[in-house]
């Protein structure tokens, strides 16, 4: 213990205390102790790999201290985990990799090894990020970390052209995991890649015969489904999504374009109506009903769809609902003014709906239009205490 009076630095002391410690390891059998105190000095003087090679020896030469030893691993752990989650949260990813290798360093933690590993990855190591997921699959852990750890070596592994080996992870995985969705999704777009064509579609069809998916799971379904330009099952996905949210957009679209990829016209037609009534400035959903309607014979209903993409004078490249708080939604997108007067104001009624479809609210965006064939961003946050499912607008002549 130093005295009171000792004016060295902690740096100096614990220097001191390893030069103390030295003539025990010329001894045949140093005393247990002494590896604990060395380890406990090279900590102090942040030297985590020389305090893991005496906390090794002391287990060793001591397997009663094992618990002992597993209590200072951990906590020297957390103080290095919890630095690089600051760095990381702050954007400082260089520096976060290394207090998570130091971490790493003292205490094999599934943790601070994946996150380690997606650093690497976003670095593009692959073959360190590789490395770590495999470690942190090696120690195991919380369901998360196992799920992120897998998911992403399987990746890279098929990135790097190892099917195999990416076939074999997602295989391990979602034998341990079988209710993770995405996991058995990716499963099934491996075994697409390497032409195991019955095997997928038995996972798919497995997936969409489920009735206890949520919104959010059906919608990764669908999406895996579309990829792997499955459109007809693909739209057996979206359509249970849009069941459950039928004011979501994006899913509304997303089933629209699946029947219609799948040539299912008369599914089709009417939500192609659908949304050009939800949302008249959108010329891709014109196109959609023209195609459809020509398909079932309609020419007259062709016509009509085309007639009404063309008449407009300014068009939203594309308009999106986000929640941005608790109780903030915004509506972001972009406006084309076609033949529209520059400069000039449109205003456009925004209806919100929640989650039965009822109205809660309307406002108006306004939108100063940009120079003829330019395209301006445009934003509308709104406050609801209700949550908020989609919404609708009307063209600014309605």
């Amino acid at each position: 213990m130093p005295s009171r009076n000792d004016t060295r630095s902690k740096e100096e002391r614990y220097v001191r205390a390893l030069s103390k410690l030295e003539p025990n390891w010329e001894r045949e059998n140093p005393p247990p102790r002494s590896y604990l105190l060395a380890a406990k000095a090279y900590l102090g003087l942040f030297d985590l790999a020389g305090a893991d090679s005496m906390l090794t020896a002391l287990v060793q030469v001591e397997p009663g201290c094992a618990d002992q030893v597993a209590h200072v691993r951990f906590n020297a752990w957390v103080t290095q985990f919890n630095a690089g989650i600051q760095k990381m949260q702050a954007g400082v990813e260089d520096t976060a990799l290394v207090f998570f290798e130091l971490a790493n360093t003292i205490n094999r933690d599934s943790r601070s090894l994946a996150y380690a590993g997606q650093l690497y990855q976003n670095l593009g190591e692959i073959e360190k990020a590789a490395g770590r997921y495999e470690d942190a699959l090696a120690v195991g852990g919380s369901d998360d970390i196992v799920r992120h750890a897998s998911i992403s070596l399987a990746g890279l592994r098929k990135e790097a052209g190892d099917m195999d080996g990416a076939i074999e992870i997602y295989s391990d995985y979602t034998a341990a995991n079988p209710n993770d969705i995405l996991g058995r999704l990716n499963f099934a777009l491996a075994l697409m890649d390497v032409d195991r064509q019955e095997e997928a579609q038995q996972i798919f069809q497995d997936l969409v015969s489920r009735d206890d998916l949520s919104f959010a799971q059906w919608s990764q379904v669908g999406i895996g489904l579309y990829r792997a330009q499955n459109f007809a099952t693909a739209a057996v996905a979206f359509l249970k999504a849009h069941d459950m949210r039928p004011y979501n957009k994006q899913m509304l679209v997303n089933l629209t374009n699946s029947y219609a990829l799948d040539q299912q016209f008369e599914e089709t037609a009417p939500l192609a109506q659908e949304l050009v009534d939800r949302y008249p400035l959108e010329r891709a959903y014109y196109t959609m009903l023209s195609n459809s309607k020509r398909e079932m014979g309609d020419n007259d209903g062709a016509l009509a769809a085309i007639e009404g993409r063309n008449g407009m004078t300014v068009e939203f490249l594309s308009i999106e609902l986000s929640a941005v708080g608790e109780t903030t939604y915004s509506i972001d997108g972009q406006v084309l003014n076609r033949t529209g007067t520059a400069g000039s104001v449109q205003s456009v009624s925004v209806t919100f709906v929640g989650e039965e479809g009822e109205e809660l609210f309307t406002e108006v965006l306004e939108l100063t239009l940009p120079a003829e064939t330019e395209t301006a961003a445009f934003s509308l946050q709104v406050e609801s205490d209700v949550p908020v499912s989609g919404f609708r607008y009307l063209s600014p002549d309605s």
